[in-house]
């Protein structure tokens, strides 16, 4: 019987750039149906990503990065997050993130929730949150 890893290579890439890899010992994946703890030595699984904030853990220190929707591979030995948007909190200007909460709050308060631009509206809004929820960290 073969030993169960230790650890898990966590990589978020984007369209444009690999944004983490990094060994680690724990990741929280915000799931499309709730958040999702992997440890080393997971079951396979593909998972749809919502927009929220993915943890991770190395030591007894936890990270944060902020997710626009995506999918992950998760292996028994790393995890791969593709993601529309990812963003690490050193690279997040929380006054900018606070700016775009504001204008999308007033947008969605404007339109009726079957205008078409409702759902976009929304999600700028889900993700100006999650920026805001990872910038003071």
């Amino acid at each position: 019987m073969a030993d169960l890893p230790t650890k898990l290579q966590l990589t978020v890439v984007t369209r444009e750039r690999r944004v983490l890899e990094e060994e680690v010992d724990e990741v929280v994946l915000p799931g499309l149906d709730g958040y999702l703890g992997i440890l080393p030595g997971h079951t396979p699984l593909l998972a749809l990503l919502k927009i929220g904030v993915l943890m991770y853990r190395t030591g007894g220190r936890e990270h944060h990065v902020a997710l626009s929707w995506g999918f992950a591979e998760v292996l028994p030995d790393r995890v791969i997050a593709l993601a529309e948007g990812a963003y690490l909190a050193d690279e997040i200007d929380a006054a900018s993130a606070d700016r775009e909460r504001l204008e999308a709050e007033k947008e969605l308060a404007r339109l009726a929730s079957n205008d078409p631009e409702f759902a976009a509206t929304e999600a700028k809004l889900q993700e100006s949150v999650a920026k805001l929820q990872i910038a003071g960290r």
